[in-house]
């Protein structure tokens, strides 16, 4: 089975979204529900490369340190990337049948970003509510590599391979 057939991974980066400083703080906050809208969709949350424990207010500020090692001339561009994996019907009554921990596969799927591209992480698992009809998770994803101080691109090749990854990391989670 097709890594597209547990799941469809979109991209939102999309052209002139996530460009104001603050866009990174936003973005968290609607992820983990911190907003102050009054949705009651959150399964979970949590983050790689980031210190949970000290909360979303923490979790801002680290994405924000972070983000002063990149330089380069002219504007700083994306503060913040948002991807969304939304589980198909199939494997999402999978998850249901199987009593599977969601926190945990998103958690692997979170990490697939900081080996990958060494950014910050932050997820929310999300149970279908008004407009989204199935499960899934958003990720919001600093940027810049804490390695080198330099932009994570993304490319519509590197989305669809990391789609694959994701089912994979769902096919095995539903085998157990």
């Amino acid at each position: 089975m097709k890594g597209s057939e547990y799941g469809l991974l979109l991209n939102k980066a999309g052209k002139n979204r996530y460009f104001n400083a603050d866009a990174h703080e936003k973005l968290i906050r609607c992820v983990t529900r911190t907003n102050g809208a009054p949705r009651d969709d959150l399964v979970a949350w949590g983050g790689v490369g980031v210190a949970e424990f000290m909360g979303v207010e923490g979790i801002i500020g680290q994405f924000s340190e972070i983000q002063k090692l990149h330089t380069r001339r002219g504007g700083f561009g994306r503060h913040a990337d948002h991807e969304v994996y939304s589980f198909s019907q199939r494997a999402e009554s999978r998850i249901r049948e199987n009593g599977m921990d969601v926190d945990r596969i998103a958690r692997k799927m979170a990490y697939d970003f900081w080996e990958r591209d060494h950014c910050q992480v932050v997820y929310g698992v999300h149970k279908p509510d008004g407009n989204d009809s199935r499960l899934h998770i958003h990720f919001a994803i600093n940027p810049v590599d804490y390695t080198t101080g330099n932009k994570r691109r993304e490319n519509t090749r590197q989305t669809r391979e990391r789609q694959e990854r994701f089912g994979e990391i769902v096919r095995k989670a539903s085998a157990r």
